[in-house]
């Protein structure tokens, strides 16, 4: 179990922001939530209400005002913030392995970064190009022509350029529309396990740079993803839709084909997009609209068998009357 000191973490965060408290020396083996801290973690604290539960040989990392009782730790303005760097500290991942394991199946076509490690059992197909600092984890699959820029982590079980699904009705059935183009992955991306990504029928599906994929995501051909994405688990987005930057789109929604969704839009989970959305919408339900107007379609709904009941009794009434 790796165990480091308060100083040597403040180094490797490499912030000028942050100061050292109490004992520098002092040594904690892993980041801890407050329910079971103790001195050798290091809890991060962000809400100060919980200082006084915590034992006073606890080194934290916290605002530089919770630090009154003289405790070890470092304090910083968003102790929030830290908390990546930490975690990769502690969990080894800080520094990325190189290389290509004897396990890989990679194409000699191929050109992968010497900066890169391609697991094992994992495939890079004819004309991939892998970028400095990528990690492909066990078991994912880089069929030929995709490109991955630098910094990217492909989690085990995602295929990357899968035929897009094309086909066409013809009296003889359905024909299968051949799929000439590829994949484009951007810089510091990342894509969860068993997410599939399909190459384009004719030009590049496009994954901007900073985009995080989630598990078992379906991106369908000629996509086009914009910078800094969130997309979450077991959402669809279908054939040469746009996604604009900064979009978040939550678990288990759907995005049709040949749709704009505008910069910075919020997709609530379950929902159906089946139009253009502008930017800045905040949308859910099915199909989508402004969120606030179909939470109240929602709590209204909830009252259609009471409403139902009442128009009948009318309906009646009314038919008694005519009569």
């Amino acid at each position: 179990m790796n165990e480091f000191t308060l100083s040597y973490i403040a180094e490797k965060l490499n912030d000028e922001r942050i100061t050292l408290t109490g004992n520098p020396n002092h040594k904690a083996k892993r980041i801890s939530p407050p329910e079971n801290a103790d001195a050798s973690s290091l809890c991060v604290v962000w809400d100060k209400s919980i200082i006084p539960s915590l034992p006073r040989d606890v080194p934290i990392i916290s605002q530089p005002e919770n630090f009154a009782d003289g405790r070890d730790g470092i304090a910083c303005k968003n102790p929030r913030a830290l908390l990546p760097k930490l975690l990769a500290i502690f969990s080894g991942h800080e520094d990325k392995p190189k290389g290509i394991n004897p396990n890989a199946e990679i194409s000699p076509t191929a050109q992968v970064s010497p900066d890169a490690y391609i697991s094992a059992f994992a495939f890079v197909g004819d004309g991939c190009s892998v970028g400095a600092g990528t990690v492909v984890e066990p078991h994912a699959v880089l069929l030929p022509g995709v490109k991955v820029g630098a910094g990217c982590l492909i989690h085990s079980g995602a295929v990357i350029g899968a035929d897009g699904f094309g086909f066409e009705r013809t009296p003889e059935g359905l024909v299968k529309i051949p799929q000439t183009g590829g994949v484009v992955i951007g810089d510091d991306v990342e894509i969860g396990a068993c997410t599939t990504i399909d190459r384009g029928t004719m030009g590049d599906t496009e994954v901007g740079s900073g985009t995080k994929i989630d598990n078992h995501v379906q991106v369908g051909h000629n996509v086009k993803i914009g910078r800094n994405c969130i997309i979450c688990s077991m959402s669809g987005i279908a054939g040469s839709s746009v996604i604009e930057d900064n979009v978040t789109i939550s678990v288990q929604a759907g995005v049709t084909d040949h749709v704009r969704i505008g910069a910075g839009t919020i997709i609530a989970g379950r929902t159906g997009v089946t139009n253009d959305l502008p930017a800045g919408s905040v949308v859910s339900g099915f199909p989508a609209r402004p969120h606030n107007e179909a939470k109240r379609a929602l709590v209204l709904s909830a009252d259609l068998p009471s409403l139902y009941k009442r128009m009948r009794v009318m309906e009646k009434k009314l038919e008694a009357l005519q009569k």
